[in-house]
């Protein structure tokens, strides 16, 4: 039986990647410890571990080659996911999350970057998660180079027109491609780099870079308030699982 406060493992991969608009139901329903896994060992007990969230980062699961520690991860994700305990993957989480669970994780197409609109399905819009969002559609930020194949039995909740597989639940644990949790702020760090921007704007062209972090801004409060209300609800469901 859980606590009333749940026992969160955050694993970030950049500080600037943190829980954003996910903090405050964290903050109010959890005791969160973080591990920044580039550069801290992950736990080797899950048993002081009611829930993982996983944040996202500039690095791909193609990378595992070069990052040993990201190869620890994913088996670490999969150990957790067979021990029964819940995982939130958000954008690279979401896609460790998928390759734990045995999934192909590719570059895409296409790369999503900008603000982008994200429709549930019809098993969205009966989630006992996402079925908190207004309208059934959100704009939200994207940012990502890869995507991945839906993880053997996973549902698919939510779908953007450029990458299909926006958000997938399997148990308790769901990945989720975007960044409903970052801002505009968030935004104009991560494009404050000159070798991010470029990245960015040879995909979307100079305008839609230029734009990216207005546009990120124009989203925030509904993004930010769905942020808030899903993290809520799969917390709350955990400590009633429990």
């Amino acid at each position: 039986m859980f606590s009333e406060r749940l026992r969160v493992l955050e694993l970030r991969h950049a500080e600037t990647e943190p829980p954003g608009a996910y903090s405050p139901a964290l903050d109010d329903l959890a005791d969160v410890t973080t591990v920044r896994v580039w550069r801290e060992p992950l736990p080797g007990d899950l048993g002081d571990v009611d829930a993982i969230v996983v944040m996202g980062g500039a690095m791909g699961v193609g990378d595992a080659g070069s990052l040993p520690w990201l190869a620890k991860e994913i088996d670490f994700l999969r150990e957790a996911h067979e021990r029964g305990v819940p995982i939130w993957g958000v954008c690279l989480g979401a896609q460790l999350l998928a390759a734990a669970l045995g999934a192909r994780v590719t570059r895409a197409e296409t790369p999503e970057l900008g603000v982008h609109r994200v429709v549930l399905t019809e098993e969205g819009r009966r989630d006992p998660v996402w079925s908190a969002t207004p309208g059934h559609e959100f704009s939200t930020v994207q940012w990502h180079f890869d995507t991945f194949a839906l993880p053997p039995g996973a549902v698919l909740l939510g779908s953007s027109h450029e990458c299909p597989h926006q958000i997938y639940r399997l148990g308790a644990s769901y990945g989720v491609q975007f960044h409903i949790e970052a801002g505009e702020s968030s935004v104009r760090e991560w494009l404050s780099g000159p070798d991010s921007y470029a990245a960015v704007a040879a995909a979307i062209g100079d305008d839609a870079t230029a734009a990216f972090a207005d546009a990120a801004g124009e989203a925030e409060a509904r993004a930010g308030a769905l942020a808030d209300a899903v993290m809520r609800r799969w917390l709350t469901g955990i400590r009633r699982r429990g």
